[in-house]
């Protein structure tokens, strides 16, 4: 059975972007970020919510393409709509169900990537 691991930069008083969903002081390069990419090649799959899903976007991410190539990724939402043919899974009922199987079933870690309304919804 494979582990959820939630692997997010947080800062010292606990949150994880600034003030209107700043990233930017997040460092770009460096030791911290070697690591985390390292970290990325060992999970199998990535889950997430649909504002993390979304917050991409502003990044240069289309509706549907997979944040994670190497990885499988879902996001878990009632109310987001992508393409037909979308790189991503959706899940909009049985969470509780399809994390189960994901962790049954995953060949690796599964990365809970993202904010923290997700995350504790778990």
């Amino acid at each position: 059975m494979q582990p959820i691991i939630y692997d997010v930069a947080v800062s010292a008083d606990g949150f994880i972007a600034g003030p209107s969903a700043d990233i930017f002081k997040f460092p770009g390069e460096g030791a911290v970020v070697d690591d985390y990419f390292e970290r990325l090649k060992t999970y199998a799959v990535a889950i997430m919510g649909r504002a993390t899903y979304e917050f991409g976007y502003g990044y240069g991410l289309k509706p549907g393409d997979n944040p994670y190539p190497h990885m499988r990724c879902l996001a878990f939402s009632n109310s987001i709509d992508l393409p037909e043919n979308a790189k991503v899974e959706v899940v909009r009922e049985n969470v509780t169900e399809t994390l189960r199987a994901l962790k049954e079933t995953s060949e690796g870690p599964i990365y809970l990537c993202g904010g923290g309304a997700f995350a504790g919804s778990l």
